[in-house]
């Protein structure tokens, strides 16, 4: 597909900070039991925000933006200390975590379709990248703290509420701008979300059915 809008910089430069923050976030919440240092929650806030764009771009055969210009890891470390700190506001951790989450998963999403668009890629494989590109950082973020990966876990709903809001984008690209595109993929995916939190939604369970 060609014609996509140009992706400013300063999207995914905020996308990579909410990632980083709701990985930084989680990381201070999980410090004292998993016994993890500052150091170890500016890795996994750093990886959890550049993830997503990494994976995306190599997925592409491009040189990945975040090894291209520093203003990629200065928005992750910001996002970071900053994670850090809002970490002991007296607030509900795992909902700040939620939201964060939710949020970073639209914008990864629309970043990742459109730069797809712009490579020249089909509709589908422009959704694959986005949902490559919307999931990764969390995957490793999973990872790194030693937890199972909730991308293919039950009630995760991320795949999901990641191919809902894809349509709602790929429905609205031709029809308005980006900004109005990016805000309603946006609240879909957290819509989506926190509707699968709130009423534990989730797919079938791979079961096996034993024959007698």
């Amino acid at each position: 597909m060609t014609g996509s809008p140009h992706i400013p910089a300063a999207l995914d430069l905020a996308a990579v900070a909410v990632g980083a923050l709701a990985g930084a976030v989680t990381a201070t919440v999980r410090a004292r039991a998993d016994r993890i240092d500052v150091i170890g929650v500016a890795v996994i806030a750093i990886a959890t925000g550049l993830g997503g764009s990494m994976l995306r771009d190599v997925a592409l055969g491009q040189a990945p933006a975040a090894l291209r210009s520093d203003g990629y890891l200065i928005a992750a470390l910001a996002a970071a200390g900053a994670g850090m700190a809002f970490a002991h506001w007296p607030i509900r951790a795992s909902m700040a975590i939620a939201v964060l989450d939710a949020a970073a998963l639209g914008l990864y999403l629309v970043l990742g379709i459109t730069k797809a668009q712009s490579a020249g890629v089909s509709a589908t494989a422009a959704v694959l990248v986005g949902v490559l590109s919307c999931t990764g950082g969390g995957v490793i973020r999973d990872l790194l703290l030693g937890d199972p990966v909730a991308l293919v876990r039950i009630g995760s709903w991320y795949v999901t509420a990641s191919l809902g809001a894809a349509g709602v984008f790929l429905l609205a690209q031709p029809r308005t701008d980006l900004t109005t595109a990016t805000v309603a993929t946006t609240l879909t995916a957290f819509a989506l979300r926190a509707a699968a939190l709130r009423w534990s939604w989730s797919s079938p369970p791979a079961t096996r059915r034993e024959f007698r």
